[in-house]
């Protein structure tokens, strides 16, 4: 699509930037990719029209500050564009915030519902001391991230709604968010995606079971509808070569909620390393309803695979979970005995197609533990062996 609406560009060269970089000078009025503005100093990102794009040259460096986006202008159709220009590497933004965030969507208990941001090829790193990348804050709309790596902060994306709209229509797409000191993803969303992403060594300070890779909630305000499809969670939650803690989980209230061709891989993983979790977390009420989780691939996690709790109806079909260490392990494990505060019993769970790759099993160890009642589960198989090693168990 060519570029519409009115065109900002940025240079610089702090740390990190490639040799050669030639920087902006803010006195330009910096609608020309030759005579670019040098930063976002004095520059009002919310009083610009709808459809204006903010360029920054690829190769470039800023020590950046915080924004905070609430800019009523513009539209899903016409958004603010953050994007890079030129060639080279993604412009790097350098932030050491302490307790802040990069950006800011929005204000504490707005509820303007503004919407209309793109957020694409660029860089952020935390550089180990800033709190959050990017924090989607109660009401917002329309939200397009892509083609961005996020890295360095402790928390990647944090997503936090509330009334009366929530935060909607989120797109995180073709991401590299790794290295992150807690999560990569953190919060609420609805009829949102994420999809194609790279999760990797999140968590990697403590490993601890409170982070994780992904760590989705709902509740009144958000967790409806929502697609995971396509990522890839690469060694999160890892101290000293194990799994410790969490990897992709989900807890509170969501309703509609498809996980579907994701990859989730340690090398290994302790007891506690479930790759997927959908259960219990709160003393709360908890309900996954809607819930389809398919053609997923999970290897070496602990003694669950797939934990699934108060998640009537769901259905598991076409996951294939490899684990290569000699250690007792349950592919899926659907059910409970404790409901409290609430919480949805589980039933009616659909459980079928799954392979279970264990190369060399401890007993006991099986494709898929079902104690929901009135659940249907067919056609799992557990291969062992060389089989557990080929075909569909291939790495």
């Amino acid at each position: 699509m060519p570029p519409s609406g009115l065109m900002y560009y940025f240079a610089d060269c702090q740390a990190g930037a490639a040799a050669g970089c030639v920087a902006g000078n803010n006195s330009n009025a910096g609608t020309s990719d030759s005579a670019p503005k040098r930063d976002l100093s004095g520059f009002n990102v919310n009083a610009v029209p709808a459809g204006t794009q903010l360029l920054f040259r690829r190769g470039g460096a800023w020590t950046w500050a915080n924004i905070r986006l609430e800019n009523d202008n513009v539209t899903p159709t016409s958004p603010l564009v953050i994007d890079a220009y030129g060639s080279g590497a993604r412009p790097l933004f350098n932030a050491n915030l302490g307790g802040g965030s990069a950006i800011d969507f929005g204000t504490y208990n707005n509820t303007s519902n503004d919407g209309g941001y793109t957020l694409r090829n660029v860089k952020f790193d935390g550089l180990g001391a800033t709190a959050t990348g990017l924090f989607l804050i109660h009401n917002l709309r329309h939200v397009i991230i892509e083609n961005t790596e996020i890295t360095g902060f402790y928390i990647g994306i944090q997503s936090q709604a509330r009334a009366p709209h929530g935060v909607t229509n989120v797109a995180i797409r073709n991401n590299s968010i790794s290295g992150n000191r807690g999560m990569g993803i953190l919060g609420q969303f609805s009829d949102s995606v994420i999809e194609d992403n790279l999760f990797e060594r999140n968590n990697y300070v403590s490993g601890s079971g409170f982070n994780h890779g992904t760590y989705l909630s709902g509740n009144a305000d958000g967790g409806r509808n929502i697609t995971i499809r396509n990522n890839r969670y690469i060694r999160n939650s890892v101290v000293n070569g194990v799994c410790e803690g969490g990897n992709m989980t989900f807890h509170g209230q969501l309703d509609g909620v498809l996980i579907e061709g994701n990859t989730i891989e340690q090398d290994a993983g302790a007891a506690g390393c479930w790759l997927m979790s959908i259960t219990q977390g709160y003393d709360t009420a908890e309900w996954f309803r809607n819930f389809v989780v398919r053609g997923n691939r999970l290897i070496n996690g602990g003694n669950t695979a797939i934990a699934v709790q108060s998640a009537p109806g769901i259905v598991l079909e076409d996951n294939v979970i490899i684990n290569t260490q000699a250690a007792y392990q349950t592919g899926i494990n659907i059910g409970h005995n404790e409901y409290q505060n609430g919480d949805v019993p589980d039933g009616n769970a659909v459980v079928r197609n799954n392979t279970a790759c264990y190369p060399t099993p401890v007993n006991g160890s099986s494709v898929a533990l079902v104690t929901a009642p009135n659940s249907q589960v067919s056609n799992n198989v557990t291969l062992t062996g060389a089989a557990a090693s080929t075909g569909v168990c291939a790495r």
